[in-house]
């Protein structure tokens, strides 16, 4: 007979609320193993007591087969003596001072649904069902670890069907913590805006009515409202538009998986995705006529999600295409709660669909696109991914990084975990700067870290930077675009120097002015600026951004000359002379003008020369619609100079000179934007190229907004991978500014180090 040996079993990550005790249980039994587990909130602790060889198959079967939903970040294994158990239980959570892991939302289980469908079973069409593999997390906590009392789901008394489900080890729903069923859960209710209830049966079969008959409603969703309306009623679409002032800005769709390939072009890598417990909204390439061309006017793609709870699977039963935008006004965050749906949107909406189990922790849809044989890549990261850590390359002291002033997002880490927030916003208005600090409270609660460094833009105005001034700890600043740099070889676990390539729109630069296309070398520590794009005047600074004819006669006459402005001037119908004659001035006299190196503006200042945008109804809308533009298979490109000392800088003179020949000469615009693409990637070839030979480094990572351009992306990466460096681009982070936070971690703590 085999010695029985004890061990205690330490698991790490995100393992609570999403079937990880059960799973335990079933594998102990299946092992012939004796002990416990149970939940802490420093993760799960095991003692299982058997054969040597069961206790060492258990421990392999504890990585192999986990639930699809957790996540383990690090098992720590004790043998001990034997205590003589004779069964295995699971016992109740033990609290203390560690922390745990919290699951993000989830999306509606195939268990569920084939329950949801099935007329005999109990919970048939139960516009809350849920089980240890789905269902809300994150929206529904305000305190570890996850169990029914410290979530919204407390006010929901369980009936005996639902607690015999939830004590029974076997159950898909032992311990779930929202579990609930039409007798015990919570209740959906249809009013109109002026809060009167409407008395009906079904309230969502009420509100597909109101759908189909061009009505706006908002609708309650995991962690906030949406507002929706019939996807192919144009008014509909169109009245969306003028009421919630989104003149062009495309609007998310909710379809069911089974008619996505009615309306976009979709891949089997793309079905995964978007069939996934994240269930994000994907960019796919639209097909066929059935959406309105006001959901995404002059857009080649379309944003989709499937539907992610019950709730949805019942409207879209009714009603096939549904917009689906987040219910907030303009740069606010995401709206959670009844009485702000009324008090702001109310003149948007006629009716509102809600329940009465309370979202806790707004979190808005997180958004991404495939690339093909790349992977993912994520503009939003939201719900499905918050507040999941991400790997730290090094070890940092309790830290919070406020992040930059557009996209933000804020980190919270200690030793090498990092906890990035969800999508916040735009820290321009009061109610994203509540959110802000509202979710940065939290996250120190939840995850025990109380930082002694603070980490911050260098840009002194930013409203980040100045909260950041009145936090209590010692202060670090990071240049904009060396975080975006490390938080990319940060996520790669790159620690040794590569070339850094960072692309956007706006970055205060260590020298005053506003950066954007820049060439670094360094590692995770340290970050030297070697090369950029030529410093082009922006007059009048913002009104430029939001009005970019006036950059593209700015850098014309910079590059070219007055006579060459004037020429070009008449390409822009509403530009009177006076306008013309003050940017001129402005120039000439240098008042009023700021002087930048950005990519984001050259973007503008082409896609404004080329027609395809007078002034900016959303941000880099310039940006997008050259990149739709631009005609595949044209393989030439404009030309360039590149000095040759480093900083090398790159000289735009030829490029632009060639362009407006061009466009003088009637050549099609989706050829002249083609040809600037190529244009990007060549002379971005040409000073990697020089950097590696000067520097002898062959890893090149890529980050910023700019490379959410999907065309260029795509270009760049061919370019550089044929040419024989390892290229690097964000797949955990979105490349935008909600990357910056996480970078600013790492290379703030690096520098503190330096210091002290």
């Amino acid at each position: 007979m085999q010695r029985r040996k004890r061990a205690r079993v330490k698991v790490k990550g995100v393992v609570q609320g999403v079937g990880f005790r059960p799973f335990v249980y079933r594998l102990a039994k299946d092992n012939d193993l004796k002990g416990y587990v149970r939940n802490t909130t420093n993760g799960v602790d095991i003692e299982i007591e058997g054969t040597k060889e069961n206790i060492v198959d258990f421990i392999r079967k504890l990585r192999l087969q986990k639930p699809r939903a957790s996540q383990i970040d690090g098992i720590a294994i004790t043998y001990l003596k034997p205590k003589s158990y004779k069964y295995f239980t699971i016992k109740k959570s033990r609290a203390g001072k560690g922390f745990t892991q919290i699951s993000p939302d989830i999306a509606t289980c195939i268990y569920c649904l084939k329950e949801f469908y099935e007329s005999k079973d109990r919970r048939y069409k139960f516009p809350f069902i849920n089980c240890t593999n789905c269902g809300p997390r994150y929206s529904i906590i305000y305190k570890t670890p996850y169990d029914r009392k410290f979530t919204s789901m407390k006010s929901f008394s369980m009936c005996q069907d639902c607690k015999n489900e939830f004590y029974d080890v076997m159950d898909r729903r032992f311990h779930a913590q929202p579990d609930c069923c039409a007798e015990c859960g919570p209740r959906l209710a249809l009013f109109t805006r002026s809060r009167k209830r409407l008395r009906c049966k079904e309230p969502i079969k009420k509100a597909a009515e109101l759908l189909r008959q061009g009505k706006i409603i908002a609708i309650k969703g995991l962690g906030g409202f949406h507002i929706a309306c019939d996807a192919t009623n144009k008014s509909s679409v169109e009245r969306l538009r003028r009421l919630k002032h989104r003149l062009t800005k495309p609007f998310a769709l909710m379809v069911k998986s089974g008619d996505l390939k009615k309306i976009i072009e979709i891949s089997e890598h793309e079905k995964q995705i978007i069939n996934s417990p994240i269930a994000p909204i994907l960019l796919a390439r639209k097909k066929g006529n059935i959406i309105c061309d006001a959901v995404a006017p002059k857009n080649p793609y379309l944003g989709v999600m499937v539907p992610y709870t019950p709730m949805h699977y019942l409207l879209l039963d009714h009603i096939k295409y549904l917009v689906m935008t987040s219910a907030n006004i303009q740069d606010e965050p995401i709206i959670a709660h009844e009485n702000e749906i009324v008090a702001k949107l109310g003149h948007i909406i006629s009716h509102y669909l809600t329940h009465d189990r309370t979202i806790l922790n707004r979190c808005d849809d997180s958004v991404g696109f495939y690339l093909p044989k790349r992977g993912f890549s994520i503009m939003r990261r939201s719900r499905g991914y918050a507040p999941s850590h991400i790997d730290l390359p090094c070890t940092v002291s309790p830290s919070l990084a406020v992040g930059p002033y557009l996209k933000n997002t804020f980190t919270l880490a200690d030793k090498k975990e990092a906890y990035v927030s969800p999508h916040i916003g735009d820290l321009d208005n009061r109610e994203t700067l509540m959110f802000f600090q509202e979710m940065i409270r939290k996250y120190k609660d939840w995850f025990r870290i109380e930082p002694t460094l603070i980490i911050h833009d260098q840009h002194p105005d930013y409203l980040s930077t100045k909260i950041a001034q009145m936090m209590e700890g010692k202060k670090m600043s990071i240049q904009h675009h060396k975080a975006h740099i490390v938080s990319c070889l940060g996520e790669h676990g790159v620690t040794e120097k590569a070339i850094g390539i960072a692309f956007d729109g706006t970055g205060y630069g260590t020298d005053g002015k506003i950066w954007g296309s820049e060439f670094f070398i360094g590692d995770l520590t340290e970050q030297k600026r070697v090369a950029h794009l030529e410093y082009l005047p922006l007059p009048g600074g913002e009104t430029s951004i939001r009005k970019p004819y006036r950059i593209a006669l700015a850098y014309v006459e910079t590059l070219i000359g007055k006579k060459a402005s004037k020429s070009i001037k008449n390409m822009f119908h509403k530009i009177s002379m006076n306008e013309y004659k003050v940017i001129s001035k402005m120039l000439d006299q240098e008042r009023n003008v700021v002087y930048t190196s950005s990519m984001g503006r050259l973007f503008d200042s082409v896609a404004a020369l080329l027609g395809l945008i007078h002034e900016i109804t959303y941000e880099a809308e310039g940006a997008i619609n050259l990149e739709y533009a631009a005609r595949s298979g044209i393989r030439s490109c404009y030309p360039y100079i590149l000095e040759t000392s480093e900083p090398i800088v790159i000289k735009l003179e030829p490029l632009f000179r060639d362009l407006i020949r061009d466009i003088k000469k009637g050549i099609d615009r989706e050829v002249i934007a083609a040809k600037f693409h190529n244009t990007i990637a060549a002379f971005t070839l040409d000073v990697t190229k020089k950097l590696s030979k000067i520097h002898k480094v062959n890893n090149v990572c890529l980050s910023g907004g700019v490379f959410q351009n999907r065309y260029l992306l795509n270009l760049m990466i061919a370019k550089l991978e044929r040419s024989g460096y390892n290229v690097f681009f964000h797949k955990k982070l979105p490349t935008n500014d909600g990357c910056i936070s996480y970078g600013q971690i790492i290379l703030g703590n690096a520098k503190y180090k330096k210091k002290r």
